[in-house]
């Protein structure tokens, strides 16, 4: 959602400062925007972009990450036109941020690196002074309390909405059907020959009376989900301490004794109900974010220039 992207890239921008090069010392700058007389430039886009490309490799790569990129890179200007209205709005409320609460991210700040030196080494690499780096923090707190003050003590949930969130959607809380079971598998290795034989002699014995115990391996509660499907298909027909045909998979040949089944049940609302409130109040949070920003650009004095 909107809010919590806005939230990630900001905790992620103030922190990731410290931990990249400054790439975009010699970048000619110029004006992109301006919001109330506070200007956006390009470096600051640069910037973004640079930490948005680090944030992605962590998860992305080869096509997906430059289509990840691509995507983001058209937001980015609207993001940062954002934070200057919240700025705006935090100002216009008068909301403070104490000292106190710029020297604890100062400090977790510091404590990422093996020694002080280290931490104003990264500094310099930055192109910051802590001074400058205790007035992003600064800005990103302030942010954060905006949202706090105007976003989230707004966004209230009654017990009645979870109650009709669960009742609507039962089956998002189901408990998936589990198998308890043991199992024999002969790996197939090189000599497919001989692993069926040895499963054939095994399962004779089985059914003849040897305890399965002493050869098979407790595997516990497994959802039926999870399982291959030639073995979902094969326990599907088998009743508790029933023991399965050799069955045959891409991993090898598998003797199958189910010991317990828990069919599928829907969670009780009293379980789910934490659950239910956080979805509920993102939701609703990201309406009433998505509704002040759209409110502070209607009164605000934007203006994008092209280059």
């Amino acid at each position: 959602m909107e809010l919590n992207r806005l939230k990630k890239t900001i905790v992620f921008n103030f922190i990731f400062c410290l931990f990249s090069i400054y790439a975009f010392s010699e970048v000619i700058d110029y004006i992109m925007a301006t919001v109330n007389g506070e200007v956006i430039t390009y470096s600051q886009f640069k910037q973004r972009v640079f930490e948005e490309r680090e944030a992605c490799r962590r998860v992305y790569s080869g096509e997906e990450l430059e289509k990840q990129l691509r995507d983001r890179k058209k937001s980015i200007l609207d993001d940062l036109i954002k934070e200057c209205l919240l700025l705006s709005e935090a100002k216009r409320e008068n909301i403070k941020v104490d000292k106190i609460e710029i020297e604890k991210m100062v400090n977790t700040a510091k404590s990422k690196f093996e020694s002080l030196d280290d931490f104003r080494n990264a500094l310099r690499n930055e192109g910051l002074t802590l001074e400058t780096l205790e007035e992003k923090y600064k800005r990103s707190l302030r942010i954060k309390k905006i949202i706090q003050f105007k976003v989230n003590s707004k966004a209230r949930i009654e017990p009645y909405e979870i109650s009709q969130y669960y009742q609507a959607h039962k089956k998002d809380f189901l408990e998936p059907e589990q198998v308890k079971i043991r199992q024999i598998l002969i790996k197939m290795k090189d000599d497919e020959k001989t692993a069926e034989q040895t499963a054939k002699d095994l399962l004779e014995r089985i059914k003849g009376g040897e305890d399965m115990t002493n050869e098979g391996e407790d595997l516990g509660f497994i959802n039926v989900s999870e399982l291959l499907p030639e073995l979902g298909a094969a326990i599907s027909k088998l009743k508790v301490n029933e023991i399965s045909d050799i069955v045959k998979t891409q991993t090898g040949y598998h003797i199958i004794r189910l010991e317990g089944r828990k069919l599928s049940k829907a969670r009780k609302l009293s379980e789910v109900r934490d659950e239910i409130y956080r979805i509920l109040f993102s939701r609703k949070a990201d309406r009433i974010y998505v509704d002040l920003v759209d409110k502070l650009k209607k009164k605000a004095d934007i203006e994008v220039r092209k280059r």
